[in-house]
C-alpha cells in the first residue's frame, strides 16, 4: 500500500537530508486497521525531477505491519504516484508557467500528464461526488475546481489518495484498502 505524507522539503532537500530516515508511520495500519506501530522495512529508490528539470534518485521509506504482514510505503507529497515529474512542475504547467526551466524541460511529458488527467476526469468526478463541497463541474473544469476546493495539486493529490484511493490519472491498486 502507498500513503502520501505531507513533506515541506523540495526533492533536492529530501535527498540531501536523507529525509526517508525521518518518516514516521501511522499508529494504526492503513491496510488492516490494527493498532500498533508499523515497523521499518527498508527503502526503495525512485526518480523524480528537480526544480531545474534534472532527475534525482530519492529513497522511499517502507514499513511492515506485524498483524497483516503487508508493507506500506510513504511517498513525500511533492511526488505523484507512478510519475517522474514532481507536483510543483505539473502545477506550474497547468497554471500556464511555460517559461519555467523545469516546465520547458519536461513539456512533452507534462502534455501527456494533462491528457491522462482529462481522460480520467469523469471517473474522478463520479468517485468524489460532493465530498469537497459543491459537486464538481464537468470533467474539463475539474482541475480548476479541485485547486480551489483543496488549495493546490499537492493537497488535492494527498486528499484524493487518502479519502478515495484514487489519483487524477488512475486508480492504483497500491492505494486500495485490504480486500475482504
Amino acid at each position: 500500500m502507498q500513503r502520501i505524507y505531507r513533506c515541506e522539503l523540495t526533492p533536492e532537500e529530501y535527498v540531501a537530508s536523507e529525509a526517508q530516515r525521518q518518516v514516521r508511520p501511522e499508529l494504526v495500519c492503513p491496510r488492516c486497521k490494527q493498532p500498533g506501530r508499523l515497523h521499518r522495512h527498508g527503502v526503495y529508490p525512485r526518480g523524480i525531477t528537480t526544480s531545474l528539470g534534472r532527475i534525482v534518485r530519492l529513497w522511499i521509506a517502507r514499513f511492515r505491519c506485524g498483524a497483516c504482514r503487508r508493507t506500506v510505503s510513504y511517498l513525500p507529497s511533492f511526488a505523484l504516484s507512478y510519475r517522474l515529474v514532481q507536483v510543483a512542475t505539473l502545477e506550474a504547467f497547468l497554471a500556464g508557467a511555460w517559461s519555467r526551466r523545469d516546465v520547458q524541460a519536461w513539456e512533452a511529458v507534462l502534455k501527456n500528464y494533462r491528457r491522462r488527467m482529462a481522460m480520467y476526469a469523469a471517473q474522478v468526478v463520479r468517485t468524489i461526488g460532493c465530498a469537497y463541497g459543491r459537486a464538481p463541474p464537468a470533467p474539463p473544469r475539474l482541475w480548476s475546481w479541485l485547486k480551489k476546493a483543496c488549495g493546490g495539486l499537492e493537497p488535492a493529490t494527498r486528499r484524493l489518495v487518502t479519502d478515495f484511493g484514487i489519483t487524477l490519472f488512475q486508480r492504483y491498486q497500491c492505494h486500495q484498502p485490504k480486500r475482504s
